[in-house]
């Protein structure tokens, strides 16, 4: 019997492959040529689609939505209903057919079927879908009774059950006539209601008989490129990012964007969810905010923000590439008031490369001093630092922020990135983007066109970049971020293929884990960098919430991410 469901699977394939447009109109399922009957015939048709909804595409025109398949049980009561003759009742022969299917179905099957059977409209030509998952066991099962009106044939699934870039693409409402997250909801507009792009079609006669091959066929709709959204994402890399926090990430968030457009190729966070999970319950049960989307949430950056700081203080001139400083183990602001350093004895007397490979609290402190609050609040609004904009892209954000009140300690907590400073790993991914760039700002992009339901092609429109400060500046601290790597904290980060720049981070949370015993303060670790180092292409930022370190938790998912992408770019 398994090879009726080989020939189920083959036309899925065969759906698939054909999905864009190329599928002949009224190819018939069992692939009988299309006969001219000589009986009255009418016709009844379903989509196909799980939802009557409009493509998610990537940046290459792959589907990111609609993508995926399964089996479903399809129902013509009136043929149902001919089977047992006038003197039975539709809602009669739908009950006899529902009792010979549920001894040989799951539970959950039996009562969807349940549920559709009994909200079945009373025209009787009406093509109906009556359940939506079967496992094999079932479709064999089904298949063996050989009901007159019942069908299993495809259903393309809107969602990937993996919780496949989730966060991005948002969900939709159980009818799934309205988005309510992500692209789905800020693009309702133009992928609601869509043009439905693949039917079956049931064919009967006059009298509700099926006519013999024309039972069900599939018809294409050639509009199917209509109320289409066409993102930046590149569904390889977007794989490579949630394979990688699958391995290495619990709690955490990856943005990987390309330098020159600043378009995001992937943004991943985690925990994911699964779309046709009860959302409701999730949101009601969720300690770990699974429905949040951890790449536009707002963190204490820790010692990424010192890239920004150190760019400052170089423009300005404040500091040089040969300024040494002094580090004892913290750095005190009076006597009851100082902030340690990571390594707990002191760094010395280093440099400036010293201070900024091994992340010394100290010497950035004193750094921050040299700059001045004015000067440095100046440099954040300069780089766009907290700008929430992401291009094409319109929801609710956690509105990030730098406040720093005008006493010395707070300038010191926001010198290494903490009190006063929550940004989000994209804005950190496009900070530096910037200087990566040679000192040049453009805001990240998450949407290339969208297709109206008019046919209609809208491009978002170019924008130039804004040189922030001088190319010169930021080739020293492109310099201090290709050490990091060679002989500094992100050395776990390095391949022998290819030169990479980045920078590790700490970020206290002032939270603590009462499970560990004495309690333990919880932290969240950070690698941002770019790649290739010397012709930079890509920026990308990993946060991993709970770390030990950002060379030991963020670091790797970094190399990873950037081993895979080197086979496609």
């Amino acid at each position: 019997m398994r090879w009726r469901i080989a020939i189920i699977a083959a036309m899925m394939l065969f759906i698939f492959i054909f999905l864009g447009g190329k599928l002949v109109h009224d190819q018939l399922i069992n692939g009988q040529g299309m006969a001219r009957a000589a009986v009255q015939m009418r016709s009844q048709s379903i989509q196909l689609k799980e939802y009557s909804r409009g493509a998610i595409l990537d940046r290459n025109g792959i589907a990111l939505t609609d993508c995926s398949k399964d089996y479903a049980l399809y129902a013509v009561p009136g043929v149902i209903k001919a089977q047992h003759g006038d003197n039975t009742s539709l809602k009669e022969a739908l009950a006899s057919v529902e009792s010979l299917l549920s001894p040989h179905l799951h539970e959950d099957t039996q009562q969807e079927i349940k549920n559709h059977l009994a909200h079945a409209p009373t025209e009787s030509r009406s093509l109906l879908r009556i359940a939506s998952h079967l496992e094999e066991d079932e479709v064999e099962a089904v298949l063996d009774m050989n009901l007159q009106g019942v069908m299993v044939a495809p259903i393309i699934k809107r969602y990937r059950e993996d919780g496949f870039a989730a966060h991005i693409l948002g969900y939709v409402g159980a009818s799934g006539d309205e988005g309510q997250s992500g692209i789905e909801k800020s693009y309702d507009h133009i992928l609601a209601r869509s043009a439905a792009d693949l039917e079956l079609v049931s064919m009967v006669d006059a009298r509700n008989s099926a006519i013999k091959g024309l039972m069900f066929r599939l018809r294409q709709d050639q509009e199917d490129n209509r109320g289409t959204v066409a993102l930046t994402i590149d569904r390889r890399v977007q794989e490579l990012a949630e394979m990688a926090m699958n391995r290495h990430v619990a709690r955490g968030a990856v943005v990987v964007m390309d330098i020159n457009t600043r378009q995001v190729l992937a943004m991943a966070s985690r925990p994911s969810f699964n779309p046709y999970d009860n959302i409701g319950l999730i949101i009601a049960h969720d300690p770990y905010s699974t429905l949040t989307n951890r790449a536009l949430s707002r963190y204490y950056p820790g010692s990424l923000f010192k890239i920004l700081l150190t760019a400052a203080a170089l423009e300005e001139g404040v500091i040089t590439s040969g300024d040494y400083f002094d580090c004892d183990g913290a750095y005190d602001f009076n006597s009851e008031v100082s902030i340690s350093c990571l390594k707990k004895e002191g760094h010395g007397h280093i440099d400036l490369t010293t201070a900024f490979i091994r992340s010394c609290n100290p010497s950035f402190i004193a750094i921050g001093e040299r700059l001045g609050r004015s000067a440095l609040l100046e440099y954040v609004d300069r780089f766009h630092l907290t700008d929430e904009t992401l291009r094409g892209y319109i929801e609710d954000h956690d509105y990030s922020y730098v406040d720093i009140e005008p006493v010395p300690a707070a300038l010191g907590n926001a010198s290494v990135g903490q009190k006063g400073v929550m940004l989000t790993p994209l804005q950190l991914t496009s900070m530096i983007a910037t200087i990566a760039d040679g000192g040049a700002w453009k805001a990240p992009s998450l949407v290339r066109y969208t297709i109206d339901q008019q046919g209609q092609v809208h491009n978002l429109p170019e924008e130039a970049k804004e040189q922030v400060i001088s190319p010169q500046t930021a080739a020293v601290v492109r310099d201090l971020m290709e050490k990091v790597i060679t002989s500094g904290s992100g050395q776990s980060a390095a391949l022998q293929e290819i030169a990479i720049a980045g920078k590790t981070g700490t970020s206290q949370t002032g939270a603590l884990d009462y499970n560990s015993t004495p309690p333990r303060e919880v932290l969240n670790v950070w690698f941002g960098g770019y790649f290739p180092a010397d012709n930079p292409r890509f920026a990308i930022v990993v946060l991993v919430e709970d770390g030990e370190s950002g060379s030991q938790n963020a670091a790797p998912v970094f190399r990873d991410i950037v081993k895979g992408m080197m086979d496609y770019y």
